[in-house]
């Protein structure tokens, strides 16, 4: 068995006044307890280190078994938890039961812990080992339903599973992007009790419905919510914001909106947009999506298609505006085009296509 030195055991340092500190709160509790149980616990939950270690690897370092690791860190958080009226677990107990409530009553864990402020990874550690102990606060998550999250009461628990499940069936019958507003109609439809702003906090936990960087909601699977490539990316900014644009300016939006964690090469953003036919150019690099009734071409060609939808003979205004609709390019330009004697015939202030 592992023999380390008897260490005297110093007391934490103070909190300063207007300061709080979760870390400084969990050594004050493991004072109490031997030498080895301290120690177990700071490694179990990452309270000395960054990342908190696994059974095996701090069964290894004291020569005892997974399975008496696991009992020992049990004892002691059972023992913490016993300490209900310690004026230290009440604070730090109390702080993370307002964080929850604040958000009706269930939030996900990483977003608790962001909303506390923490001020390191040990103090995140911290609080994740105080809502361990407490008696109050409840860990749950369900693969596929719930993110990990916590709760104050577990009656909640079956409302919100219920909620997730339809805001699924609801995703997945319309096959597009939800607004907040279009969601809560359809959701407050089918769960007429439930207030809107549960609804959301509620939804705020679910696994696979979430919503995009815009803001709208959809599984997490669709290419609209989780873009991967970039031809992904491209289509969800040129989607969103409903107008042609430049290849510069979507590689910014796609920075703007974090939808790449290393940054977009404009270059690389011209690349992909040439390649897919998805996008069409409709000016000197501008790009829109061929889904909006634009197509590739010339702008003889562009003329063509217009005269032979129209069914008509069309004035060179009418020409003009309908180009100008598909193509961003001067005035002169599509005037050199119609005057191709070869393909367009002029009769009068009409314009129609050669036989």
């Amino acid at each position: 068995m592992h023999k380390g030195k008897e260490s005297k055991k110093t007391a934490p340092a103070e909190i300063s006044e207007g300061e709080f500190s979760f870390l400084v709160m969990a050594e004050k509790l493991l004072m109490d307890m031997s030498d080895r149980s301290g120690e177990i616990v700071r490694r179990r939950f990452g309270l000395t280190t960054a990342r908190g270690e696994t059974l095996e690897k701090i069964g290894q370092h004291y020569s005892i078994t997974r399975e008496r690791v696991r009992q020992i860190i049990a004892e002691a958080v059972k023992n913490i938890a016993q300490k209900l009226n310690h004026k230290d677990f009440f604070l730090t107990e109390e702080k993370i039961i307002f964080t929850v409530m604040e958000n009706g009553g269930i939030i996900r864990e990483v977003d608790a812990i962001e909303k506390i402020k923490y001020g390191s990874v040990q103090e995140a550690n911290a609080i994740k080992f105080f809502a361990s102990c407490s008696r109050k606060i409840f860990a749950v998550e369900e693969k596929g339903i719930l993110e990990k999250a916590w709760v104050v009461s577990r009656d909640l628990i079956f409302e919100i599973k219920r909620l997730i499940r339809e805001a699924e069936k609801t995703a997945l019958k319309e096959g597009n992007l939800l607004s907040d507003s279009e969601m809560l109609e359809r959701l407050m439809a089918i769960m007429p009790e439930t207030p809107k702003e549960k609804i959301m906090n509620f939804l705020s936990v679910a696994e696979r419905v979430k919503k995009n960087k815009f803001g709208k909601w959809g599984m997490i699977d669709w290419m609209e919510v989780s873009p991967k490539g970039t031809r992904e990316k491209v289509h969800l900014i040129l989607k969103e914001h409903k107008r042609p644009l430049h290849f510069t300016e979507i590689a910014d939006l796609i920075d703007k909106y974090e939808l790449s964690k290393r940054g977009a090469h404009p270059q690389t953003v011209h690349n992909e947009l040439i390649k897919d036919e998805r996008f069409v150019l409709v000016g000197r690099g501008i790009y829109a999506l061929a889904e909006w009734g634009y197509f590739s071409g010339t702008i003889k060609d562009i003329i063509e298609v217009i005269l032979k939808k129209s069914g008509r003979p069309m004035k060179k205004d009418e020409v003009m505006a309908e180009v100008l609709k598909m193509r961003r390019v001067k005035k002169t330009t599509i005037m050199i085009n119609l005057n191709n004697r070869k393909f367009f015939k002029k009769e009068g202030e009409f314009y129609r296509l050669k036989k």
